[in-house]
């Protein structure tokens, strides 16, 4: 039946969004601060009856990990959103990120048309003033642009992108001879995808996300990595979490996870052990090499070990990491004496100077334990059905290098670039100052952003051409990692566009028409047009029928595509072929004296388990959700050791100066017994200074403390190596933490959130 009535159909759709509403467009200073009034349809849709709900199933755009949604409306109004039941990823799960996607929907500060940014006392770019156009003028102003530009334009994307966007901007950039599309953000940069790819492509010859199989495991070593708050897949991974605690017979998984300061995985986890910062990988090569030399476990797995990892000194790793001999054999023997172990690299590891190498070695784990590519342990074969996707049609998703990254800022800096496209990326808030995107940007003579809101990158454009909200908007996803089941899920509108936005999709192919070579390669009339011809391309899904409309509209209704779930095999697969040579890391290199001395303590950097890399930071109910590991919301927070602290003379509450070789950011000390002393943490997502009013002028952005340097193989941002001084600034602050009495902390007023 699937999970309601038949979605809009493209016919009535179109009839509906020619009468988009159109509200007051952004000029003067800021937006307007009123709140958007919706009137109730005049003739709607013939199946919308009045005070009777009906769910419409897309896909969440929160994060890019592609769960299926239902969104309940009443009278044309999206009232709550839910996880899709029949969906294989999420299994009707969703996480509060995913919940809280009405509040982008219907936020106060999106633009309500395409604007220009005026000039003022010869000041463009920045001026925040900004004149309402026609949609006519916008897109003729584009078109102008990219026609004198030929092919020296760029296109910047996020990884969140829907797939035949991407495709588009694939065949747009191409067709005209310009660069490849680039696809980075803060979120893709910080969860590791790149360094993932890279060690599934140094140990199998493949460069596919793995899943990791955790709902059957017995052994779960995390390495780095926050799975159930902000890793891969998050809702799937509780999913997993469930299944690991509550095993048939009673069994119930053990889970240890490394990690200098504690995450909500940490928290739930039966041992947390405070690795000192860079050396998780470290304490992955000891472990094999214990397994290896003392031959723990099956003959096969210490063989095994012994061909992946080279001697390795057990005692110095135990002092480099903190952890004692004891608890790393004690680790190993349970590592090899489980019969389903698995080991988890996170994002953490990633962002080191040798982040590839070692992900490498913890994933090296899986292949000693005989579980890499197999269906119930770390999974690298995508399609374990033989209905595969047609890869010619579909999109997976992508992730661009930092090098390329550097490279595109060069060219940038260099005036190679006539016109910038940037499209669901924020790279003037998301990146390392010293990378310099805020400088270069300015050598471009013609900047655009699709942004639905002023974010600080749209702050630099000449043009805003504001793209449609996910629940407004058509799409798919090439769901990865898919957890061993092919699945495409569906994006389609679930209400009536709230603003004159349009679809970015739309916007390329009407300027396409007049650029020659493009109009080949981009030949249809619309979005929809280009998505039906990719859905009609699948095989037999799930829900049967044929046929172009039939596939189309089982396609939405049931929220994507993905095979029948009983038809779908346990394929075991022979072990892979271990790499030639062992792998080696080398010691982490301990910081000269005199950088040990100006900077004394490792900085550790976290995506918020609310606001992820920022992108939640314009969404009140992510902003005053209470963090889940200190009860802090609306702020930055610095946390601190209580005896570090006390060495400092810092109390709770009291304005500290992080100081790194970068630069510096301000705020309240928070004290967090579950961190290493030598460790000072600050979650990444706020330190706004556009986005709205919900977003702007809260917190600070710690990438300020940050370099803006490549891994050795030039994938990977370094994050995960920083060091910072911590100074008292003299100031005080209350914290807003849940539990106490608002706005009163410790006798002292809060004057932001006033009791």
């Amino acid at each position: 039946m699937g999970i309601g009535p038949m979605r809009i159909g493209r016919r009535t759709f179109l009839q509906i969004g020619a009468a988009s509403i159109a509200g007051a467009v952004l000029a003067g200073c800021e937006h307007p601060r009123r709140w958007v009034h919706l009137e109730p349809y005049v003739r709607p849709p013939e199946e919308q009856l009045a005070g009777v709900a009906t769910w419409y199933a897309s896909t969440c755009r929160q994060c890019p990990a592609g769960c299926g949604i239902v969104v309940r409306i009443m009278n044309g109004r999206a009232l709550k959103i839910e996880g899709n039941p029949e969906h294989p990823l999420n299994r009707g799960k969703l996480c509060a990120r995913g919940q809280a996607g009405l509040q982008l929907l219907y936020n106060p500060d999106r633009l309500s048309g395409p604007v220009q940014q005026e000039q003022v006392g010869g000041q463009g770019r920045g001026s925040r003033r900004f004149s309402p156009l026609s949609w006519d003028a916008a897109l003729n102003a584009l078109y102008s642009k990219l026609q004198a530009a030929g092919s020296r334009f760029a296109i910047w994307a996020g990884s969140n992108t829907s797939g035949h966007l991407v495709d588009l901007f694939q065949r747009f950039a191409q067709a005209a001879g310009a660069p490849a599309p680039l696809f980075y953000d803060l979120y893709s940069a910080l969860s590791g995808r790149r360094a993932l790819r890279e060690a599934d492509r140094t140990l199998l010859g493949d460069e596919q996300l793995p899943a990791y199989d955790v709902g059957h495991a017995d052994v779960v070593l995390s390495f780095g990595g926050n799975v159930l708050g902000t890793g891969l897949s998050t809702v799937r991974y509780g999913v997993e979490y469930g299944a690991f605690r509550g095993q048939p017979l009673g069994k119930r998984g053990y889970l240890v996870q490394i990690e200098p300061r504690m995450s909500i995985t940490g928290a739930v986890a039966d041992r947390w052990l405070p690795a000192r910062p860079g050396s998780e990988a470290r304490v992955a090569q000891a472990l094999a090499w214990i397994i290896a030399d003392q031959s723990l476990g099956s003959p096969d797995r210490a063989a095994r070990a012994r061909a992946l990892v080279g001697e390795t000194d057990v005692g110095q790793v135990a002092a480099e990491s903190g952890l004692s001999v004891e608890d790393l054999e004690r680790l190993a023997r349970t590592f090899a004496a489980a019969e389903r172990p698995l080991a988890l690299p996170g994002g953490w590891v990633a962002g080191q100077p040798n982040g590839g190498e070692a992900t490498t070695v913890i994933q090296a784990l899986n292949l000693i334990a005989g579980m890499a590519g197999q269906p119930d342990g770390a999974d690298w074969n995508p399609m374990t059905t033989s209905q595969d996707l047609p890869s010619s049609e579909l999109v997976r998703p992508l992730t661009s290098s930092f090098s390329e990254v550097q490279d595109l800022v060069e060219r940038m800096r260099a005036g190679e670039v006539q016109v910038l496209l940037v499209h669901g990326a924020n790279p003037a808030f998301s990146l390392p100052d010293a990378l310099g995107f805020a400088d270069a940007v300015q050598h471009v003579p013609f900047v655009v952003s699709f942004s639905p809101l002023v974010d600080e990158t749209a702050l630099h454009a000449d043009l805003i051409l504001p793209d449609r909200t996910y629940l407004e908007s058509w799409g798919y996803d090439v769901v990865s990692p898919n957890f061993g089941v092919p699945v495409v899920s569906s994006q389609q509108p679930v209400v009536t566009p709230v603003f004159d936005a349009r679809s970015t999709a739309d916007v390329l192919l009407t300027v396409a028409r007049g650029i020659e070579p493009v109009s080949v390669a981009l030949p249809w009339s619309d979005e929809v047009a280009l998505l039906q011809d990719v859905i009609a391309s699948l095989p037999a899904g799930a829900f049967g029928g044929s046929g172009r409309d039939v596939l189309w509209a089982r396609f939405l209704q049931h929220g994507g595509w993905w095979p029948a779930l009983s038809g779908i095999p346990s394929l075991a697969t022979a072990p892979p072929a271990l790499p030639g040579a062992p792998i080696q890391l080398a010691p982490t290199a301990a910081p000269s004296a005199q950088l040990a001395q100006e900077y004394p303590y490792h900085l550790y950097l976290y995506l918020s388990d609310l606001l992820s890399d920022g992108r939640g930071a314009n969404q009140p109910w992510l902003q005053g959700t209470p963090d889940p590991m200190t009860t802090v919301s609306w702020q930055t927070w610095v946390e601190l050791h209580p005896d570090t602290a006390r060495e400092l003379g810092v109390q709770e509450g009291d304005i500290v100066r992080l100081t790194s070789a970068h630069g510096e950011l301000e705020a309240p000390a928070y004290l967090y017994p579950a961190i290493r002393p030598d460790t000072v943490a600050v979650p990444i997502g706020q330190g706004h200074t556009d986005g709205g009013r919900y977003a702007r002028d809260r917190g600070a952005n710690p990438m300020a403390l940050l370099g803006a340097e490549a891994d050795g193989s030039g994938d990977n941002l370094v994050w995960a190596s920083g060091r910072v001084s911590v100074t008292r600034t003299g100031q005080r602050t209350a914290l807003a933490r849940f539990g106490n009495r608002v706005g009163v902390t410790e006798g002292f007023v809060n004057e932001a959130f006033p009791g």
